[in-house]
Parts: structure tokens; sequence; C-alpha cells
């Protein structure tokens, strides 16, 4: 996944907490929102994988859809 790649900045193979909510500011969420989707989707690190990615992708467009409803 490219979109994984460019944000894991430090080449970890993981993104921290930082690299994550840069992505979903892009998505114009606030503190409250972003914490919840970053603590929904990192593992037992505090870290999101590539897998956890996906997921956490998959969630973002059901949230992005139920918000335009």
């Amino acid at each position: 996944m490219e979109k994984f790649k460019a944000l894991d900045k430090d080449g970890s193979g993981k993104l921290d907490v930082a690299e994550a909510t840069e992505e979903l500011k892009s998505h114009g969420m606030g503190e409250k929102e972003i914490e919840f989707f970053v603590n929904s989707s990192s593992g037992d690190d505090a870290q999101i994988d590539i897998g956890e990615f996906a997921g956490l992708l998959l969630k973002l467009k059901v949230y992005d859809q139920r918000k335009k409803s």
C-alpha cells in the first residue's frame, strides 16, 4: 500500500500515533475522533501495522459514508 509507505516516515513498517494522526487529520477529524480511531486500530504496542492500517482505511470509508448521509 503506497499510502502506508508514504505515512511510515521512519520506515519501521508500523505507524506511530503521530504518523496515523496525519492521515486522520486529512479526513477532517477532530481530536476525539482521531483518538478513537487510533486506539481502536492500534495493537498492544500502540502502533499500527499494515494489516491494522487496512482495517483503519475500511473504518474510515464507512465513517466517511455515514457522515455524508
